[in-house]
Order: structure tokens, then sequence, then C-alpha cells
């Protein structure tokens, strides 16, 4: 009944496991898969554990191996992966009455289609692209002095792309109010925040192991996530440094290097990459986590440190306020204000009681309403109805 096509994983998988388990997967178009591309999985990092059926996936292996050798032909490579679907979607496979594709990566399908009489869902897991051009040229000239653009053949498409398609599905208030305020009609929107794995649940991680109080980041850095400001908040601290440390996960791009270099103290740890599946056992022996992006659609790792037991200080851009209840399991700040992490960080170090409350707050909030079966649900709800129409 319904096909899922995205170049990469994003949250394809996740999706694809809860279509499946509704018995809605008809196939998931990807260029990788750990267990269908047992070989090359070797070369990847990647462990796929969604449990999606082996025969529902489709590869294109090529694009895989292009996309990890030559980032930067993003861009061409989604071309080739929609244009190669679109041809096996009007030609072999039309076993299906509805077409979820990823915004950027789907314009040739979906006119191939439209001609089949089929409904189209666009995933888009960030603010319009308008938007979120707009403001990121305004960050990077703030922070490096850069006239930084997205790519004009991406944002063309992405329009188009929204145009044809029947419905776009967004991730939280913050991306469906960019779409409204940028003239696409909320009629058109299909609202369905993200869920997060059992694998993070609270109840199934090991407890911390000392008393040292700990801040966290998780996810890429780069100038987008906002992290300067999280930088200021940290040094202007009233914590002595050695009652305190700062985790790190994820990488650290280029353009973020020398400012990260400027700002780190003894204090700081940066991990880098850690597998997926090793997560939990990191994020649970930290207290608090910080989501201070400038833009993003909604952040995946908020659920994942909610579901651990840390409250999120969270920017209002990172979709953090559809899974944080303010002042309960985390914090929902403005925009580039180093002056409130501070102030919620220290509110935290200070006041045990709280910090406590919160946290079994945060976790309670995860198991409550946050799992991908929710997630699921909706979406399942939301394809029974267009089917029935």
């Amino acid at each position: 009944m319904v096909i899922v096509s995205c170049t990469t994983k994003f949250h394809s998988y996740d999706l694809a496991e809860q279509l499946a388990k509704n018995e809605l997967l008809t196939s998931l178009y990807t260029s990788f898969h750990s267990q269908k591309n047992r070989v090359f999985s070797s070369f990847h990092h990647r462990k796929d554990n969604e449990n999606i059926p082996v025969e529902k996936i489709k590869t294109l292996l090529p694009i895989a191996i292009g996309l990890k050798l030559a980032p930067k032909f993003e861009y061409e490579f989604n071309e080739l992966f929609d244009m190669y679907v679109s041809q096996v979607l009007s030609k072999t496979n039309k076993n299906f009455q509805i077409f979820i594709g990823w915004s950027g990566m789907s314009l040739h399908t979906i006119k191939k289609i439209k001609k089949q009489k089929k409904t189209v869902i666009l995933e888009r897991g960030s603010s319009h692209i308008l938007y979120q051009n707009k403001i990121l040229n305004q960050e990077y000239k703030k922070q490096l002095g850069i006239d930084y653009k997205i790519n004009v053949r991406v944002i063309e498409k992405e329009l188009q792309e929204y145009q044809e398609a029947d419905f776009i599905s967004v991730p939280s208030l913050f991306v469906k109010n960019s779409f409204i305020d940028y003239g696409v009609p909320e009629n058109k929107l299909f609202y369905n925040p993200y869920g997060v794995s059992n694998l993070f649940n609270n109840i199934n991680i090991a407890k911390k192991f000392d008393d040292k109080f700990r801040i966290l980041y998780l996810g890429h850095m780069g100038v987008r996530k906002g992290l300067i400001y999280m930088f200021e908040a940290l040094n202007k601290l009233n914590i002595p440094d050695d009652d305190f440390e700062v985790w790190f996960i994820g990488g650290l791009s280029d353009e973020l290097r020398p400012i990260f270099e400027k700002h780190k103290k003894k204090n700081w740890i940066h991990f880098g990459f850690i597998e997926h599946n090793l997560l939990p056992s990191y994020i649970s022996k930290c207290d608090v986590g910080i989501q201070p992006s400038i833009e993003e659609g909604l952040s995946r790792v908020i659920p994942q440190m909610l579901a651990c037991g840390l409250p999120v200080i969270a920017s209002k851009n990172t979709g953090g306020e559809d899974v944080i209840e303010d002042q309960l399991s985390g914090f929902i700040i403005p925009i580039r204000d180093s002056d409130i992490i501070k102030f919620h960080i220290e509110a935290l170090f200070y006041d045990k009681n709280k910090l406590e409350y919160m946290q079994k707050q945060a976790a309670q909030t995860a198991f409550n309403k946050l799992e991908w079966t929710l997630y699921g649900d909706r979406y399942t709800n939301f394809i029974k109805t267009l089917l029935d129409n």
C-alpha cells in the first residue's frame, strides 16, 4: 500500500518499521541497509536494527558508496537516486497507493507517480527551506563572516516538491509554522512528532557511577547547532571547574573547530562519533542536556536524552517544545541566549532536589508520550483516512 523512499536513513527506517508492523509497507527504497548489504556493512559503521522485513528493503549501493566517498556531491547523488526510484515505480512496482518521499530526494518520482493518480506525502524534517536559508545565512555571517547559502538547485527542487506533494509531513510546530508563514496551507501539513527507541529507556540503562555533575551536548557540532552560545554560557558559569564536566558527543565540523578550541576548558571532553547502540550508556552518565540549535526540525537527540532521564535545555528552534514539558522535563529558551543557558545550568547544579525531580519527569515524559509506536499509530491513522477517501 505504501512506498517509503529516502536516499539515506534519517527516520525513514523508523517509519518503515511502524508501517510494516501495521501491514501497510510495500517497500522501503534506500541506498544502504546493513541487514540487506551485509558485505558492505563491514565498511560502514552503521548498524540498522529496525524490524523491517528484508525482502521489502530495496537498496542502491552505488549511491551509498558515492555519498561516503564524495559527500560534497550530495545533490547529484540524491538526483540519481530519485531518478532511479522514479523509473522503478513507474515501470515495475505499481502495487501501492501512497508514496512517502524525503524532501530534496523525490521530485522526479513525485512527477512520475502523480500521473498514476497516487497520493504523495513529502517528509520534511527541517523548517521551510526559505526560512532555513535565511536564518543560517544570518548566523554564518554573524559567527564566521561567511555569506552562506543553500545550493540554489536544492532550494528550487524542494520548492517544487512542496508544490507537487499532496501533503507535507512535519515533526514540530516550529516547522509547521515556518511553512504556514511561507504560504503553505495548514490543511496540507501533517504534524507528527518523532519518537524514541526503547534502546534509550531509562529503566534498562545502568545508572550513573559517580557524583560528578555532567552537561551533555549530543549531535553534530556545526554553526547551525548554536553551540557558540553554549560555549559562552559554559565559560560564564559560577561553578568551580572541578565540580562539573561537559561532554560533547558528535563529529566536530571544520568550520566550528577554531571556535571550539578557543573556548575549550580542561573539563570539556569531546568524544567524537559514538555508535548509536552505545549512546545510552554515555547519556545516562550525564545530568542535563543542552540543545541550542539555530534551526532544526525536531532534534531527534532530545527524546533520546529525555528517555535516559536528562532534562534538556533546548532552543525553541529545535522543535523541543513539542516533546519537552517546559519547567518540568526541561526548559524551552530563545535562540542565541547564552545568559539563559547559564541561568538554567546553575539552577539545576545548585538545587539537587529540582534536578532529581526534573530527571524523573524527563524519563516519564519519554515513556508516556515519545515511543515510536505512537508516531506510527498517528501515521497509520492518517494513511487509513487517505485510503478510505
